[in-house]
C-alpha cells in the first residue's frame, strides 16, 4: 500500500505541510512545486510507500540538500570558462539521480527506496522526481520529522546509523564520494567544503545507506502523511482565526506571539555557510508591549519573549503569515513590517523528548547554556 494524492490541490497542500515542518528551512513550498511541474510530475504520479510494504533486506538510502548561504550574484562566465565549467547548472533532480546512482555503484547493489533525511520542500521534490526517473520507491517517512541545519542532528544519528558512505553531486555535475567519515559531524564538514569549492547552490547528497531493517529505527514513520494533513489545514479557505484554531488543535501547538517583524539581524554573512540571523518581532493586539527574538541557524531554533525562553528545538518553530497562515522561510520571507504569528508544535517523534534527543537537537547543541523548552 502507499500514500497517494487525490488531486492537484492535495499536492499543493502537501508542500505547505512540508514547508511548515521545514521550520524556516528546506526551501519554499513553491520552489518544490515548480520543480515538480518542470519535471512534469503530477499528483497522479505521486506515491509514498509505507515502511511495512518493503522487505527488511531492501537497500534504502536517505537524501538531503547540503549547502549554505549562497551569494545572490550568479557565477560569472569568465570564472566558468577559467575552470572549464558548463554554462548552465545541472537541475537539482538530476543531481539527486546521479548521487543515488553513484552511491548504488559504491554499495555494489541497487537501491530499492529513498527517504528524505528531513521534511522540507526542495529536497523532497527532488527526491520524488529522482525516484520516478529511477523507477524506485520513496517512503512515507523521513529521518528527523522536521528540517535540521546539518548532519548529526537526526533520528538516524540517534539510532547509531552512519551517513557515510555518501555521494555528492554538485551544480556542475561533479561527483564526490566520501567513503568513510569518523562521525556525521565530520561528514557534514567535508561536504560543506565541497560546497564552498563549487560556489554553492546546493549539493545533492545520497547518504545513510542501509537495509530497511536497520534503517527503520532511525526513521519517523508516516511523517509525509502527517505533513500532508497539516498542509490541508494550511491550504483551507475561510476565516483566519477559525483556521488557526483548527491548526493548533490538530498539531497540539501553541501560539507564542502575534506581531510585526521589526528587523532581521544577521549574525554571520560568511558565504557558503549557514543562514545565521535573529528576528525581532514586536507584539500586536493582546501581545502589544512584548518583544520576541527568534534565533535562526537555517531554521528557527529558539524563541525568547521579553528575554525569557518560551520555545526551542527539537520542537518545530514556525513563523506564519498572519493573513494566509502560510509558513515563512528564512530566505527573506519574514521581512521588516510583515505581520506574523510565531507558533511552536510538538516534535513528531517521541525520541525528541528523551535526553539523547534533547542533547542532539536542543539549545546546548547550539551553544546555549539553557534547558530545552518543550511542549508537554
Amino acid at each position: 500500500m502507499s500514500l497517494r494524492l487525490t488531486d492537484a490541490k492535495a499536492l499543493d497542500d502537501l508542500f505547505l505541510g512540508l514547508t511548515f515542518y521545514g521550520t524556516g528551512g528546506g526551501g519554499r513550498a513553491q520552489a518544490g512545486l515548480d520543480m515538480l511541474r518542470e519535471a512534469e510530475l503530477g499528483f497522479d504520479e505521486v506515491s509514498f510507500t509505507y515502511l511495512d510494504d518493503l522487505p527488511d533486506d531492501a537497500l534504502v538510502c536517505a537524501t538531503i540538500v547540503i549547502g549554505g548561504r549562497d551569494p545572490a550574484e550568479p557565477l560569472d562566465a569568465a570564472t566558468r570558462n577559467a575552470f572549464g565549467l558548463p554554462a548552465d547548472d545541472l537541475p537539482m533532480p538530476e543531481r539527486f539521480r546521479r548521487s543515488i546512482e553513484a552511491l548504488s555503484r559504491h554499495c555494489g547493489r541497487p537501491i530499492a527506496a529513498l527517504v528524505p533525511v528531513e521534511l522540507g520542500s526542495v529536497a523532497t521534490a527532488a527526491t520524488m522526481i529522482a525516484a520516478r526517473n529511477l523507477g524506485i520507491a520513496i517512503l512515507d517517512a523521513d529521518g528527523t520529522g522536521r528540517s535540521i541545519p546539518e548532519l548529526g542532528m537526526t533520528k538516524l544519528d540517534l539510532a547509531a546509523l552512519a551517513p557515510a558512505p555518501l555521494a555528492l553531486v554538485d551544480r556542475f555535475g561533479d561527483e564526490t564520494l566520501i567513503a568513510s567519515a569518523p562521525s556525521a559531524e565530520m561528514a557534514d564538514r567535508m561536504a560543506r567544503f565541497v560546497s564552498r569549492a563549487v560556489w554553492g547552490r546546493g549539493l545533492a547528497c545520497a547518504c545513510y545507506p542501509a537495509p530497511l531493517g536497520q534503517l527503520r529505527a532511525g526513521l519517523v514513520a508516516g511523517s509525509i502523511t502527517r505533513a500532508a494533513a497539516v498542509g490541508r489545514l494550511l491550504g483551507d479557505t475561510g476565516q483566519t482565526e477559525a483556521r488557526l484554531a483548527a491548526l493548533i488543535a490538530h498539531t497540539h501547538g501553541r501560539l507564542l506571539m502575534r506581531g510585526v517583524v521589526a528587523q532581521a539581524v544577521w549574525r554571520s554573512e560568511e558565504p557558503y555557510a549557514f543562514r545565521e540571523l535573529d528576528y525581532w518581532i514586536d507584539g500586536t493586539g493582546a501581545d502589544a508591549g512584548s518583544r520576541a527574538q527568534v534565533w535562526v541557524k537555517n531554521e528557527h531554533h529558539l524563541v525568547w519573549r521579553d528575554g525569557v525562553p518560551v520555545a526551542s528545538s527539537p520542537d518545530p518553530i514556525m513563523l506564519l503569515d498572519a493573513a494566509t497562515l502560510h509558513p515563512l522561510t528564512t530566505l527573506g520571507d519574514a521581512h521588516a513590517g510583515r505581520e506574523v504569528l510565531v507558533l511552536v508544535v510538538p516534535a513528531l517523534d517521541a525520541i525528541w523528548r528523551e535526553a539523547k534527543g534533547l542533547a542532539v537537537l536542543g539549545p546546548r547543541r547550539f551553544g546555549f547554556d539553557i534547558d530545552p523548552v518543550i511542549i508537554a
